[in-house]
Parts: structure tokens; C-alpha cells; sequence
């Protein structure tokens, strides 16, 4: 896994996110992956930044996750949607009941995933939204995490961080060759505090990517647009911009039709 790994967990709060975190992985001093998330019970954001594919120096993605209230009070996921850079070539699977969004980059070596799971506790259908992520570190061996994102009725959206895992394999989840992990987190230590804030700026860089809308309360088909992370969308965007990492929604849906 290279001549010197670090692998920290930084916790903290702030007034709009009770639940802050960054995940940071360094290797050999040079190359980083940097997980970013922010959780309150309305609104979860997440950002990856790294430079440890092979194929590309740097790597950004953004997702995002919004619940809201229903006529009962209860909360219910509102829109699930990815920004994703232009390096590579996404795809994107809808049917069956589960959405799905996945990216592979050139060398195979570093891969993206977003889930839509569905599950039933008794006779209550559970839906979670999951992003799985894995990257090469070295020939055959690569790290893999999950976030799984679920919204509570009363208290709105959670998310909890599984993994980081060793992995020894291929990157992508479904293979023909199934990647064998080893149990326990790669987690060297859990900091109490604020990342470095060159490991936050690196992790909240601007980019321009596509964005993916997996998930719409209100619409019959998902999405995609071309959008810049620190600016205006560029084409066709519903009116929506985006103001630092904040997005201002004035998204245009069609509704569905009664049978």
C-alpha cells in the first residue's frame, strides 16, 4: 500500500452542520483521497477530492442529499443529485425499482458508485442512498468506504461513514472476480477537531462537471446538466445557480400524470 500510509478521521460541529467530518488518506506524502461530509437532518453534502487515480491528477465529485417535511410532518429524501468532473465517462442505470450512477475512470483504478436501497424492517419499506467509493493503491490492492444516507421520519437525514476497508482485487463492486477485504477499519486515528485547512480548500475546490438528478420528489425522469461548482450552471440548468458551495434551487419539474 506504499512506503507510509496516514489514514485520520476529523470530527466536529458547526452552527449549520451538527455533524461535520473529513477522512483523509495520504500516501507515501504525494498522493491523497479526502472525503468530505456535512450532515444536518435536512440537507447532507458530500465531497471527494483526490489524486490517486492513475489516470487523472485530480479527481472532484460532489453529491448532495436534501429531505423535507410531508402534509404529516414527517420527513421524506427530497432530491438526490451528483456533480461529477469531466474526466471520465459516467453511466447511469434506472429501473426495477433501484437508481443507480456509477463511474469507472480509463485505468480501471479508481470507481464511483451511488445506490438506491431499498430494504423493509416488518411490513415498513427502508430506503437508504448509499455512495461506495474505491481506489487503487497498489497493483491488485485498493481501499473502499461506503456513506449510507437515511432519513429518519422524525429526526430527517443521518449518514453513517463504513470502512475505509483493504481490499485485495478489482475496484468495482459487481465483478466477475469477487475482491476479498479484510474486516476492521483502515482508521489510524479519530481527531476531535477541524481537518488542516488546506485538506478542507483541497476538498471544497470549484469545478465544472455534469450533474446527475437521481432522485426528484416531484419529477418523472431524472436528469442532467453541465454545472460549475463555484458558479452559474453553463446550459441548461432550471434556473438553479450556485453561490460558494451552496445551490439555490428554482428546478422546474413535470409532474406526474394520474392513472
Amino acid at each position: 500500500m506504499g512506503n507510509e500510509v496516514s489514514l485520520v478521521l476529523h470530527k466536529w460541529s458547526s452552527a449549520e452542520f451538527p455533524e461535520e467530518y473529513a477522512l483523509v488518506h495520504i500516501i507515501d506524502n504525494s498522493k491523497r483521497s479526502i472525503l468530505r461530509l456535512r450532515v444536518n437532518g435536512e440537507r447532507v453534502v458530500l465531497r471527494v477530492a483526490e489524486s490517486v487515480c492513475d489516470h487523472h491528477p485530480v479527481r472532484l465529485l460532489h453529491m448532495e442529499v436534501t429531505a423535507q417535511r410531508d402534509t404529516i410532518n414527517c420527513f421524506n429524501f427530497q432530491q438526490v443529485r451528483v456533480v461529477v468532473d469531466g474526466t471520465s465517462q459516467q453511466t447511469q442505470s434506472m429501473g426495477m425499482g433501484t437508481e443507480s450512477w456509477s463511474d469507472l475512470c480509463g485505468r480501471k483504478s479508481c470507481f464511483y458508485e451511488v445506490t438506491r436501497k431499498v430494504g423493509n424492517i416488518g411490513s415498513v419499506e427502508k430506503v437508504s442512498w448509499e455512495f461506495f467509493h474505491s481506489y487503487t493503491v497498489f497493483l491488485i490492492t485498493h481501499i473502499r468506504y461506503h456513506v449510507i444516507i437515511e432519513c429518519d421520519k422524525e429526526r430527517g437525514l443521518r449518514a453513517n461513514i463504513r470502512g475505509p476497508f483493504k481490499c485485495e482485487g478489482p475496484v468495482l463492486r459487481d465483478s466477475l472476480v469477487t475482491a476479498e477485504c479484510e474486516r476492521g477499519s483502515l482508521i489510524q486515528r479519530v481527531v476531535e477537531e477541524e481537518a488542516a485547512k488546506d485538506m478542507r480548500g483541497f476538498a471544497e475546490s470549484e469545478f465544472e462537471g455534469r450533474e446527475y438528478i437521481l432522485f426528484q420528489g416531484a419529477s418523472d425522469e431524472p436528469s442532467v446538466n453541465i454545472v460549475n461548482t463555484g458558479a452559474r450552471f453553463h446550459g441548461h440548468a432550471n434556473g438553479s445557480t450556485f453561490q460558494g458551495c451552496e445551490i439555490v434551487m428554482q428546478t422546474f419539474v413535470k409532474q406526474s400524470q394520474p392513472p
